[in-house]
């Protein structure tokens, strides 16, 4: 109860300020966070990802340089599939009450699995815990990560978006600083409902470049201010602003199944609909710490030997995926 109490206490500090500021906010608690957690540095990291850098600091997001073999999506694809899912894209978004993806898939454009079923699923905490990816993460952080949540949606074809703060245009405000993995587990193109982002949204400097061109081409910018998008950034009205005013520079994340996208979602961004086919991605964040959407607020850790992972036991493993595997739970051999 005390954790959940500080981390709502600190999203509550961290929601009053501006979050163009919470940059400087970051560098501070990463900073204070490798001093205190040494201990927990690799001697020399995996840097075989790390080319993907500057993309991810500059426009926000990168195309990762790996696709899942199709033996591996396939096997979370079956297993995922065989799983109970919920109305909506999180658990608590209406009564949370499992039901088969067919039943739900005829109510609703949007079924959702638990963080527990993604948890559980063959090969995926593996995936997540990557040392090239969980390396490239730490250090665009500043800092050891803290893996903090698991997500999956089935979305499917519907005559309009379901929900304003995901199929519309909008940021993420998890933490001072964080990321995103998003894995396609079908083939994802123009049709079949792409992530969408804004590369260079994620700054005030990136945002006051895409106003000035919007100006430049003529576009009726009006009310539109970069600081305030980092403040009112949800709704329909909001997200048409962003399509009409950035339009040329939308990118649509396609790619087929396997396919990883690394994404800094405090950028503008959504989940179009799907208009064809369905679409089904899993997702994992990364953050500085705890935060008001850490696991722990639907359960708390699995012993690691209920889990199907070949994670091996030592600090840092330990420290990144506290909120999710509990190393000590289970019999004593």
């Amino acid at each position: 109860m005390e954790n959940k109490l500080t981390a709502l206490a600190l999203n509550a500090i961290r929601t009053s300020l501006p979050l163009d500021a919470w940059g400087k906010f970051a560098d501070t608690i990463a900073s204070d966070r490798r001093k205190r957690q040494a201990d927990l540095a690799k001697t020399e990291p995996d840097r075989s990802w790390f080319g993907a850098l500057d993309d991810l600091r500059k426009k926000g997001f990168v195309k990762l340089p790996l696709t899942l073999p199709q033996a591996t999506s396939d096997a979370v694809k079956s297993y995922l599939a065989a799983e109970q899912v919920h109305k909506g894209p999180h658990v608590f978004s209406f009564d949370g009450k499992p039901r088969p993806l067919d039943e739900v898939r005829a109510d609703y454009s949007l079924a959702g699995y638990r963080s527990d079923q993604i948890l559980m699923a063959p090969h995926l905490l593996d995936v997540f815990n990557d040392p090239r990816l969980v390396d490239l993460i730490e250090e665009y952080l500043g800092c050891v990560p803290t893996l903090y949540s698991l997500n999956g949606w089935w979305s499917f074809p519907a005559n309009r978006p379901e929900l304003i703060y995901s199929q519309y245009f909008h940021r993420d405000i998890d933490d001072w600083r964080f990321l995103t993995l998003f894995l396609y587990l079908s083939d994802v193109d123009e049709s079949t409902g792409p992530h969408q982002l804004i590369p260079g949204s994620h700054t005030l400097r990136g945002m006051q470049d895409l106003i000035y061109n919007a100006r430049a081409e003529r576009r009726n910018v009006g009310n539109f201010d970069a600081a305030a998008s980092f403040v009112s950034s949800m709704g329909e009205e909001f997200s048409a602003d962003c399509e009409r005013l950035f339009g040329d520079s939308i990118v649509n994340a396609t790619g087929p199944t396997g396919t990883m996208y690394l994404v800094n979602t405090m950028a503008l961004h959504r989940g179009l609909m799907p208009v064809q086919s369905s679409r089904l991605v899993v997702w994992a964040r990364y953050g500085l710490g705890a935060t008001c959407n850490s696991s722990d607020l639907e359960h708390g850790p699995f012993s690691k030997r209920l889990v199907p992972t070949l994670m091996s036991d030592n600090l840092r493993n330990r420290y990144i995926n506290r909120f999710f595997l509990d190393f000590d739970r289970g019999p004593e051999y």
